[in-house]
């Protein structure tokens, strides 16, 4: 999707953390921004995982816009 201009935000778990690593250098783009959030993900409850969207809107933000996190 960014490839055609698409501005995406990709979101992983820390457990995939050296894989993304792995990825993002072997696309040829080492420096692609992406979130990384704690694990696991599926096991939260519909509440926790709106707490965690919650917790992660500015920094996906920041990513789709290109500006930096507000402090």
């Amino acid at each position: 999707m960014e490839k055609r201009g698409v501005p995406t935000a990709a979101i992983i778990t820390h457990v995939f953390l050296n894989t993304a690593q792995a990825m993002t250098r072997m696309m040829g783009v080492p420096d692609y921004r992406y979130i990384v959030a704690q694990h696991p993900l599926s096991s939260l409850t519909d509440d926790e995982v709106k707490q965690r969207a919650a917790e992660l809107a500015d920094e996906v933000e920041s990513i789709l816009t290109g500006a930096p996190v507000a402090a």
